[in-house]
């Protein structure tokens, strides 16, 4: 990263007051451990990130999942909290590109001068994760926000360190910050990425630099996206209708999944059919390949064994 921000970033230094959560605290179950690391004093914010025309540029990748935990995290949140912060899991594919596949909050307390979290718990809930998905590891952290604020800095330097098992990379040299809007402050539901860069000429500062980000969403989280929006729908014309909101069965989007697929079975049965009997004088190849395609990936099951199950 070049040390000379970008001409139409703003630059906020703000006076950072916290002392780092070394300090005993049972009912946070935080290490009793002293960390000899001083905090970082002071953070810049700005808007970009500058790189050589050599190096590939970092972007990011959040999956839907990510996000929707986010979201259903900050709405069971404890009575009084403002916000809410977790840890974030992916990995680095295709270069310089961090997925952000999945995350789950921290459990933490915040005041005006300092911030607590429960590290034992990030360290019991990331060795759950890993037995369930080995591929994924710590790529950073997020919280709920629309803006930067000076406790972001402790905890900023928390996931920097080994106790967070986050592990530095050449592509990712630090920890990835994700702020989620949930405030809707603006237009549209905002997101934004940052990753810090060290300043050889302060080491006590903190830099938090803007990356590309987008949403990333496979075949089957469109899929399942797709049935949320359709039971939301349903709801919303109920309610309008005058019906009132229907219960959850009703809502439930497995069954409507169910008979969307035994219609296209029926869609291509019909298809076979008008080839065999001559009704089609010539069949698309391109389709037969793909039935074929389909039929052969899946191992055949008896029948028998399905209904002993």
């Amino acid at each position: 990263f070049s040390r000379r921000s970008p001409a139409p970033a703003r630059r906020h230094i703000v006076k950072n007051r916290l002392a780092i959560m070394s300090t005993p605290a049972p009912m946070w179950g935080l290490s009793a451990q002293n960390s000899k690391v001083m905090p970082p004093r002071n953070f810049n914010i700005a808007s970009k990130v500058q790189k050589s025309s050599i190096e590939q540029p970092l972007s990011c990748r959040v999956h839907p999942v990510a996000v929707l935990k986010i979201l259903d995290a900050f709405v069971r949140r404890p009575e009084g909290a403002k916000r809410i912060i977790g840890t974030l899991l992916g990995w680095i594919s295709e270069g310089s590109i961090v997925d952000i596949t999945d995350c789950f909050p921290i459990v933490h307390r915040d005041t005006e001068e300092q911030a607590f979290m429960d590290q034992d718990y990030h360290k019991q809930m990331l060795a759950l994760r890993q037995k369930v998905s080995p591929r994924e590891v710590v790529v950073g952290w997020f919280a709920t926000g629309s803006e930067i604020n000076p406790l972001s800095a402790n905890i900023h330097k928390f996931y920097c360190t080994k106790e967070s098992q986050f592990t530095a990379t050449a592509v990712l040299p630090g920890p990835v910050h994700l702020l989620v809007d949930t405030n809707l402050s603006g237009q549209t539901f905002g997101m934004k990425a940052y990753v810090n860069v060290r300043t050889a000429a302060a080491e006590n500062l903190l830099q938090f630099h803007e990356v590309p980000l987008r949403v990333q969403t496979s075949a089957a989280e469109k899929s399942g996206i797709s049935q949320l929006m359709q039971a939301r729908r349903a709801n919303r014309d109920a309610v309008a209708s005058g019906q009132g909101p229907k219960d959850i069965a009703s809502l439930d989007g497995f069954e409507g999944g169910l008979k969307e697929l035994l219609g296209l079975f029926r869609r291509i049965q019909e298809y076979v059919k008008a080839v065999q009997s001559g009704k089609v004088v010539e069949g698309d190849m391109q389709v037969g390949r793909g039935l074929t395609q389909a039929l052969c990936s899946e191992p055949v099951i008896d029948a028998d064994a399905v209904e002993k199950l």
